[in-house]
């Protein structure tokens, strides 16, 4: 089971972070009919306690939450239907409810323009508090929602907080380890308690649960993040946590399949090899169903296959250290645009001068060009300059 969750606080005196905000935010909830506005827009960086607050404050005061994520929202319609029926339905067991809807940032993406404003016209008339949540509150398109909403800033937490919180853990989980080790995973976080709870999974999952052992993760930037899941993807076969940890990595699925295609044989032989390749492939082909007819639906197969379908692949969890390396595939693609880039080019002057089409002049002309390039009248005739003279020789 994933820790994030195991450990989620089942009340709100076990968050941890700012309790003036914390209260506020009850109080909110709790008497939203004595507040002027009946929304309320929680604000700040991944990992700070936005979303769980609103979870311990539901479970401790026996509330129904109803739970949305923006970014679900495929239009202005959708929103209306969706949200517009639920601010104003009853409990389904006749007790108080919280909407909370996450992430409205992801409401700009939208392809139907104006979600954020059809939102926050359907907040006046609810007959529940919302909750908002949100990383960037500041974007313009938030604008009307901040207008109508109580605005609660969630600060980064401190490290001595999250260090305590990662003690209870180990502690719970009966796994001795040192406080440097737990120092080192806090500082290296960037006040992100949850992706700190995630990485210590990791590693002690890995049994690397020294303080030098931290640097098998590496910083947070978006590369070692790459790093991380992809140990977790041939190493172990946690699907919970591998599917959980490719959630939180800002990467796209496009991308992270060339990652896994690289450095696959790094990782794995023979059958195992074979297997994984299998996953990869079918992986490739919902991707390609995605590509083609836009089929989002299949995203769900695509990452499966890519990802828990890899893991599956071998037969035991894999040991020693390797140092994955950068997909090598875009260099070959540019590369490979770059050589028939100049071909064409080359192949449009042929065709200018002789008065044929350029798909001609590749076909049936530009295989003995390698020869007349001893002619200098064939040269100027063509206008080939020396870059070009010399890509020739070089490649053909």
């Amino acid at each position: 089971m994933i820790w994030t969750e195991k450990y989620k606080p089942q009340k709100l005196s076990d968050v941890v972070g700012d309790r003036g905000v914390l209260e506020q935010l009850e109080d909110f909830i709790l008497n939203y009919r004595n507040h002027k506005k009946n929304s309320v827009i929680l604000h700040g960086m991944t990992g700070t306690g936005k979303t769980c607050s609103v979870h311990a404050i539901a479970k401790e005061n026996n509330l129904e939450l109803m739970e949305l994520n923006a970014s679900d929202f495929r239009n202005k319609a959708h929103i209306n239907d969706i949200i517009g029926f639920s601010i104003n339905q009853a409990s389904l067991f006749n007790k108080g409810k919280i909407i909370l809807i996450d992430e409205i940032d992801g409401l700009s993406g939208m392809k139907d323009r104006g979600g954020a404003q059809a939102l926050a016209s359907l907040l006046g008339s609810s007959a529940f508090p919302v909750v908002l949540t949100a990383n960037d509150v500041y974007q313009d398109k938030l604008s009307g929602l901040r207008s109508k909403s109580i605005l609660l800033e969630f600060e980064n937490l401190k490290n001595n907080e999250m260090l305590e919180v990662l003690k209870k853990i180990v502690d719970k989980e009966n796994v001795k380890i040192d406080d440097l080790f737990l120092k080192k995973l806090v500082g290296r976080s960037g006040g992100d308690l949850r992706s700190a709870i995630n990485d210590l999974q990791i590693l002690c999952a890995l049994k690397k649960i020294n303080e030098e052992d931290v640097e098998y993760l590496g910083d947070r930037r978006k590369e070692q993040e790459i790093f991380a899941l992809l140990r977790l993807i041939f190493k172990s076969k946690e699907l919970d946590l591998i599917s959980k940890t490719c959630d939180d990595v800002d990467l796209n699925f496009d991308e992270m399949f060339l990652w896994i295609d690289e450095n696959l044989p790094f990782e794995y032989s023979g059958k195992e090899l074979s297997r994984a390749y299998d996953m990869l492939s079918k992986a490739d082909v919902f991707r390609g169903r995605i590509r083609r007819w836009q089929h989002w639906r299949f995203l769900v197969y695509q990452k499966f296959f890519m990802n828990e379908g890899v893991a599956l692949a071998k037969e035991s969890s894999k040991k020693g250290y390797v140092n994955y390396r950068r997909t090598q595939r875009l260099l070959k693609i540019w590369r490979s645009k770059m050589k028939y880039g100049k071909r064409k080019s080359i192949c449009a002057k042929i065709a200018d001068k002789m008065h044929v089409s350029t798909k001609r002049a590749m076909k049936d002309i530009f295989p003995y060009v390698r020869n007349l390039l001893k002619k200098d009248e064939f040269v100027n005739k063509f206008d080939f300059d020396d870059d070009e003279v010399s890509w020739l020789v070089k490649n053909y």
